[in-house]
């Protein structure tokens, strides 16, 4: 129980480390333009959720949404930054991919015969998406009537869309949730096969703990 609760600290240590440190770095944002900057942050909640369950994933989770917040403050990348100022923006949706993340893996785990790694994979890609959709619902539900403009200014070039503002909304967060759905399932699977997780859910060093 002790070598558990350890684990468990070491983890959610190690990653909320690393999205500061990204956060710090600039590596953890990708900016494709004024309007919209992609995210790879989501990347270590979810692996902390996999691997060391809901607690660490939720708090790791929070340092995400806390440098969010803070990048909005005084590093802003996008024109919807300032509205994460807002930790009902910033805070919670990223809490809700450690929830998401956490409830799919086990759900998937529980069926017999699916591998632990192809869990890990989906529900990888469902917690981030479920990223983009918290802070979509968010911006929408809070500050709908601000950012429409943006999102109709965003899609110009298609006159026949113009003031659909909630179409416009979706296709300005639809490619990111697409882009950030398949980088985090695919450096996932990669970290989880790298780390031995196949049919048991455990990293080769939890095993051995395990063993000893």
């Amino acid at each position: 129980m002790i070598s558990d609760k350890n684990r468990k600290i070491a983890i959610t240590g190690a990653f909320s480390a690393l999205v500061v440190v990204m956060y710090l770095t600039g590596l953890g944002y990708i900016r494709i333009n004024p309007q919209i900057s992609y995210t790879i942050l989501q990347v270590p909640v979810i692996l902390a959720t996999i691997l060391g369950g809901l607690i660490p994933g939720i708090i790791t989770g929070f340092v995400f949404g806390l440098t969010s917040l803070i990048k909005s403050a005084v590093m802003p990348l996008s024109m919807l930054d300032p509205y994460f100022l807002n930790p009902l923006c910033s805070i919670a949706p990223r809490i809700m991919i450690a929830v998401v993340t956490w409830l799919v893996f086990k759900g998937l785990k529980a069926i017999p015969h699916v591998p632990h790694i192809i869990a890990g994979v989906f529900a990888a890609v469902l917690g981030s998406l479920a990223n983009t959709i918290f802070v979509f619902a968010s911006l929408c539900l809070i500050y709908f009537a601000e950012i429409a403009p943006i999102a109709n200014n965003a899609i110009a070039k298609f006159p026949s869309l113009a003031n659909a503002a909630y179409i416009a909304i979706l296709l300005t967060f639809a490619p990111a949730a697409l882009v950030e759905g398949a980088i985090s399932g695919v450096i996932s699977g990669m970290v989880l096969t790298a780390m031995g997780v196949a049919r048991h859910g455990k990293s080769k060093l939890s095993q051995e703990n395990e063993a000893e």
